[in-house]
């Protein structure tokens, strides 16, 4: 019923019922009492995890005035907060004696430490410290980078009681994202992860939203204990019976959480670096210097702009305008490092859900060097160089097939690929990489779990 802009502005994307369902059935699991603890959502949204409580409480026979000073919410829309009473009510059976959602900013309203359950999707998107009040936000963001939902997750652990639930639907990228260490210690000191589930893919489960989901569940109280398992279950609208997984989280608290893997897998042992790449994030911000961007040369320090989208798997990388065929051009004042004038590959560095791979990189065509003398990338991509072409060649080859999508993807929620993350992903070694190529003929996908398995094997020899 909401407007795309509205949504987008709020940061309001709702709960669909079947994660609801699951995430209240994590809730209780880990011992949530429906008959008794009090429950808190500060982003109530649609009423989606507490209209579900409601028809679970009410399906347990229990009282509808005593579910209704039981359950609590707080929207920033009143008109969803009227909404959100009425389906409340409904799944009561009975009128509320009470507001069970109140109208106002959450994160600008006192709140006491007294609830067994907080339960939240809270909205998404950064914030600038003008926006922000008091300084709790210290403990769980830096100040460059103030994500809503890191707010939403500290105001949540202040909420709870004393061995209270925290259950928070929120972006994946909390588990691994470099800028987000100061919440997943936050975390780890506040209380113990019971669960960090994911969404089972979020196309035509959460409107409008680009990145991975996640679910976390924690409890409140002492710090979570090394060597502690966190179950890792899979949750949404496909049911699967597959029993969730369990591993212990890195030792050191603001290390990213990786997704486990169904069954063993074998370690590479290398890096980027192993192969003599190095990789940084694209230079230039078309919207921002929109008087550099040139239609054709023009003057004698301007390179050709390679976009995003002349990145395609297997193809050689040429530049290629935004708007057609014809070559964008970047003018610069001096001599810049931006401008690449060797050897080098470029890739995606946001990709969308319908691409079935995060990770994908092409070989910048030599051409493009000997005519113009170097290029320019747009701040989408990610530029890969290195001293050896053929060794750089080699690491493109890798990239771009499924064992290293699916690597990447176990430690990275967000459609966007972080430089950090990419630069410390494992690899096979080169050797071993470059003998299975040969000895698959080509065959890179073939190559790349080969040589991962001839790794892991001397590894365990």
């Amino acid at each position: 019923m909401l407007s795309a802009k509205v949504r987008r502005s709020q940061a309001t994307y709702f709960t669909p019922p079947a994660v609801a369902d699951a995430t209240v059935d994590l809730a209780i699991e880990v011992g949530f009492d429906l008959g008794r603890d009090d429950v808190l959502d500060p982003a109530a949204g649609g009423a989606a995890f507490l209209s579900t409580l409601a028809g679970r409480m009410s399906a347990a026979d229990l009282q509808p005035e005593h579910v209704a000073y039981r359950l609590n919410g707080i929207e920033i829309d009143e008109g969803l907060a009227i909404l959100s009473r009425r389906l409340i009510a409904e799944r009561l059976g009975a009128p509320l004696p009470r507001d069970v959602i109140v109208a106002g900013d959450a994160l600008r309203t006192p709140i006491l430490a007294s609830y067994g359950l907080v339960i939240a999707n809270p909205p998404y998107g950064r914030v600038s410290l003008d926006d922000v009040t008091g300084s709790n936000w210290e403990d769980i963001s830096h100040s460059g980078h103030i994500n809503k939902y890191a707010l939403f997750a500290e105001l949540s652990f202040r909420a709870a009681k004393p061995r209270g639930l925290v259950v928070l639907v929120i972006p994946s990228s909390f588990r691994a994202g470099p800028l987000y260490d100061r919440m997943r210690a936050f975390i780890r000191s506040h209380g113990e992860v019971l669960a960090v589930g994911s969404i089972s893919g979020r196309d035509g489960v959460f409107l409008d939203v680009a990145q991975d989901i996640s679910v976390l569940v924690a409890r409140k109280g002492a710090p979570h204990q090394a060597g502690s398992r966190v179950r890792f279950p899979v949750i949404g609208p496909l049911l699967t019976a597959a029993p969730a997984i369990e591993q212990t989280l890195p030792v050191e608290p603001g290390e990213a959480w990786p997704l486990p893997t169904t069954d063993h897998e074998a370690v590479g042992g290398a890096t980027l670096a192993d192969y003599g790449v190095t990789a940084r994030a694209g230079y230039f911000v078309w919207n921002r210097e929109k008087a550099r961007l040139l239609a054709t040369p023009g003057q004698d320090r301007a390179y050709p702009l390679v976009w995003a989208k002349n990145v395609q798997a297997g193809k050689l990388c040429s530049p290629s305008g935004k708007k057609g065929d014809v070559v964008d051009f970047v003018s610069f004042p001096a001599d810049s490092t931006a401008i690449v004038k060797g050897a080098a590959a470029v890739m995606q560095r946001t990709t969308n859900d319908k691409q079935p791979r995060r990770l994908i990189a092409a070989m910048v065509d030599p051409a493009v060097i000997e005519r113009w003398g170097g290029f320019v990338t747009e701040n989408h991509t990610i530029v890969l160089t290195g001293e050896d072409p053929d060794r750089l060649a080699l690491a493109v080859a890798l990239i771009n097939t499924d064992p290293v999508d699916m690597r990447y993807r176990r430690v990275s929620g967000t459609a966007s690929v972080s430089v950090t993350l990419l630069r410390q992903i494992d690899l096979p070694r080169p050797a071993d990489f470059a003998a299975a190529l040969a000895a698959s003929d080509g065959d890179a996908e073939t190559a790349a779990t080969a040589a991962y398995r001839r790794a892991d094997a001397l590894v365990e020899g």
